[in-house]
């Protein structure tokens, strides 16, 4: 039974460690991408800003262009 539970806290520990970058779209975005959105957000109502600042990342994430398809 160690093996499993050894097993288990080693996967739950990558999880905590890397999860964000599975529901973050912006885990990937360079920081100048995020600092900039961050820049609209004062014309944004206070407490609609998580979600459009989300929405606003996961579109640029979905449209960005991948510079190594663009090398082929």
């Amino acid at each position: 039974m160690g093996l499993f539970s050894d097993l288990d806290k080693k996967l739950a520990d990558n999880v905590y460690a890397h999860g964000s970058e599975l529901t973050d779209a912006s885990a990937d975005l360079p920081q100048k991408v995020r600092d900039t959105v961050d820049l609209l957000m004062p014309l944004i109502r206070p407490e609609a800003r998580e979600a459009v600042r989300s929405e606003i990342l996961g579109i640029i994430h979905e449209h960005l262009y991948d510079d190594n398809a663009l090398k082929a």
